[in-house]
């Protein structure tokens, strides 16, 4: 079986995602591929809509407070 990774170009984000995923999970990348490529797309949108409507995750989000940001001098590049 060829190995078809990415043939459409416009799924790079989807890839990356679950490339970060596999690799925490310690999965092979190679599960992901052109042919499950857009069942992993719609699996993403769900989990960020379901994440939408999470009381708690809202509730928590809503109390957030970014880290204070330590500001260094600002350098030219040449």
């Amino acid at each position: 079986m060829p190995f078809l990774l990415n043939k459409s170009s416009s799924d790079c984000g989807v890839y990356a995602l679950k490339h970060i995923e596999c690799h925490l999970l310690g999965m092979d990348f190679s599960l992901v591929n052109d042919n499950n490529i857009r069942e992993a797309r719609q699996k993403i949108a769900y989990d960020l809509w379901e994440a939408d409507i999470d009381p708690v995750l809202i509730e928590r989000m809503a109390k957030f407070t970014p880290p204070k940001i330590i500001s260094s001098a600002l350098v030219e590049l040449e």
